[in-house]
């Protein structure tokens, strides 16, 4: 008998006592393993990502058309040979150029002022677009990676609660079985604890599942073996306070930094140069040259010549300007429909945000501790013999769930924050 009372002192000790999280996993022993913080694996995909490393050779590869589109055209040499008679009968020249005048000439093709320089600034709005979407694709790689490594510590915090409370129903399912042995509880008892410690090892084994398939998603991104170890203490960002957030403010940001829109700014002005470009067709290109004719083996007299084209072509000029303008006009309209879809995107984001913050707060500040003092009071009860088992179990569910529901809202934030980060282009 006095066995049985210690050993029902032992349990309601551990079950009045509010467990602190667990510490779980240990410091990463692995050699390689990365992911101390979100920021250092933020610059670990930015700089081995294969994506990126593609957007980032094209970038480079418009840059270099920018000195080669303003740039005339290679001159030309041409080899002349005048008077060449042909060997009667025949209709063959003949095998010998005595006689004959040779010219050797050089021309350049000379474009009318200021096309040059429309090529150039063309070519300059590229390599601008190019520039502009590979930080798009570094933008929108930022934000997976942050959502990966929220879902990665939401896995870790959730698999910590499961192996936590299935101590604790350890303890009760040990206190229930001493009363069954005594006589004072019910086999169902020992039975149902039994059933609820297998349902939490599989929540365990879940939520195990669901840490590694988030590893999986970092490695993906990083450009690594997807096995490779990261950091089993992941380190999550904090969330900036309501106060610190303002949502006029964040939809202009967006609506002015949004990597997206600066590539269709860029794309507006490339169309724009098009325009000028074609406008300026009408006015004709040159061509210019010099040469130098030879007779009996001297030089006897130079050459130089203009040539201009004739810009008669009505209809294809016509065409090209209409052309020009109308990409125009459709690259503005582009951007002004996703410019509205930006702001709309980010308010979205705002509001989620928002939302998951006053539900946590209800569920920190009430929800749980309740939940807590609910399933404390139903062990004491059920140790005293004043409830039944099932109300435990109920009680025990009920925490479980509310601890659930506030992992939850938090991933909620930090996707949503990780949603209007992208959408501004950069850190809030």
């Amino acid at each position: 008998m006095v066995r049985m009372k210690s050993l029902m002192a032992g349990a309601a000790m551990a079950l009045v006592l509010v467990s602190a999280p667990s510490l779980g996993w240990a410091d990463e022993a692995h050699h390689g393993a990365v992911g101390a913080s979100v920021d250092e694996l933020v610059a670990i995909a930015k700089s081995m990502n294969p994506e990126v490393q593609v957007m980032a050779l094209e970038a480079d590869a418009a840059s270099a058309r920018i000195e080669g589109a303003g740039s005339l055209m290679d001159p030309k040499v041409t080899f002349l040979v005048e008077g060449w008679q042909r060997d009667f009968p025949s209709y063959a020249p003949r095998s010998s150029t005595g006689g004959t005048d040779k010219t050797i000439r050089i021309t350049q093709e000379l474009p009318f002022w200021g096309k040059r320089d429309l090529k150039r600034e063309i070519a300059e709005a590229g390599a601008k677009k190019a520039q502009v979407l590979k930080r798009a694709v570094e933008n929108d790689l930022v934000a997976k990676v942050k959502v990966a490594y929220a879902e990665y510590h939401q896995a870790h915090l959730a698999n910590d609660l499961a192996k936590n409370l299935r101590a604790r129903i350890d303890t009760l399912a040990k206190l229930a079985g001493a009363r069954y042995g005594q006589g004072l509880g019910r086999q169902q008892d020992v039975t149902r604890a039994e059933v609820e410690k297998g349902m939490l090892g599989t929540e365990i084994a879940r939520m195990e599942a669901e840490r590694r398939k988030a590893r999986v998603r970092i490695n993906r991104l990083l450009n690594r073996d997807l096995a490779a170890p990261l950091i089993e203490a992941p380190n999550p960002r904090p969330i900036p306070p309501k106060e610190a957030l303002d949502l006029a403010a964040l939809t202009d940001r967006a609506q002015s930094s949004n990597p997206e829109l600066v590539a269709q700014e860029a794309t507006i002005q490339g169309a724009d140069r098009t325009v000028a470009l074609a406008e300026k067709s009408w006015y004709p290109d040159f061509e210019v040259g010099v040469g130098a004719m030879r007779r009996e083996g001297r030089f006897e007299n130079y050459e130089a010549m203009v040539t201009m084209n004739i810009p008669i072509q009505w209809g294809l000029r016509d065409s090209e300007i209409g052309e020009a303008k109308a990409m125009s006009a459709a690259a503005r309209q582009r951007r002004k429909a996703r410019e509205i879809e930006v702001g709309n995107e980010v308010q979205e984001a705002y509001f989620n945000l928002d939302a998951a913050r006053q539900v946590e707060k209800l569920l920190r500040e009430n929800a749980l501790p309740q939940a807590e003092i609910g399933f404390q009071a139903a062990a004491k009860s059920y140790e005293l013999g004043r409830t039944e088992f099932l109300d435990v179990l109920m009680a025990e569910q009920q925490l479980w769930k509310t601890n659930i529901d506030l992992l939850k809202v938090q991933l909620d934030q930090q996707m949503a924050l990780a949603e209007i980060e992208k959408l501004i282009g950069g850190e809030l």
